[in-house]
């Protein structure tokens, strides 16, 4: 698997191409509000439309330090297949430290900020899946007043959220849409070698020739 990864790392180098192009966009902040995102799971859907390496994810939060813990340090990821309009099965996860940089100030005197982390190379289909993500470690379930923040509705299904404990399956929808990015490129899938007409019309010759030789024996 390394040397895999080695060999993508160095063909994108090689052919010029970016590691962290945002290839989903699900709207930018609008900065009114938020869901809680360490006593719940939020998740939201996104689309693809081909076979897709994903290789980061960027979202936006605000959250309340004076208050409570605020941001935990860290954030529990999933990407799940899609149930019928709602999470369905974990293909991918992991515990992430994102970079994180303040933004501007949010109402109510929130910390306002943009997070952003790496993904273990994560190959999907094309097809609809969801993104949840969770502030600090799943097992942490308090209210931490750490918000995804919201942005304005699209054609997107709303988002959904799960309350602890995390991983039962009931999913509620919030009816509200969070800010999101993910960066990644699409895979080109590589198509069977078909000789070119000359290999056809040289196999060709080479045949008649077998045959003439054995015919005059």
């Amino acid at each position: 698997m390394k040397n895999v990864n080695r060999l993508c790392a160095v063909f994108l180098m090689t052919t010029g191409m970016a590691i962290s192009a945002p290839i989903y966009v699900n709207v930018a902040p609008n900065t009114i509000s938020g869901n809680e995102s360490t006593a719940f799971l939020q998740a939201e859907d996104f689309t693809l439309s081909s076979l897709t390496l994903l290789t980061g994810v960027r979202f936006w939060a605000f959250y309340f330090n004076d208050v409570a813990a605020g941001y935990l340090g860290s954030v529990d990821w999933g990407i799940y297949s899609d149930n019928s309009g709602k999470p369905g099965s974990v293909l991918f996860s992991g515990l992430a430290t994102p970079v994180v940089t303040a933004g501007a100030a949010n109402c109510c005197a929130a910390i306002d900020a943009k997070l952003e982390f790496a993904l273990p190379n994560a190959e999907l289909a094309a097809g609809t899946y969801w993104l949840a993500l969770h502030n600090g470690p799943a097992f942490q379930s308090g209210f931490e007043d750490f918000y995804w923040q919201t942005t304005n509705a699209n054609v997107t299904s709303p988002g959904m959220q799960q309350t602890s404990p995390f991983g039962n399956g009931s999913w509620a929808t919030t009816n509200l849409e969070h800010a999101f990015e993910l960066d990644g490129r699409l895979v080109q899938v590589a198509s069977a070698d078909v000789p070119e007409p000359s290999t056809f019309i040289l196999s060709g010759l080479a045949f008649v020739v077998v045959a003439l030789r054995r015919r005059f024996r």
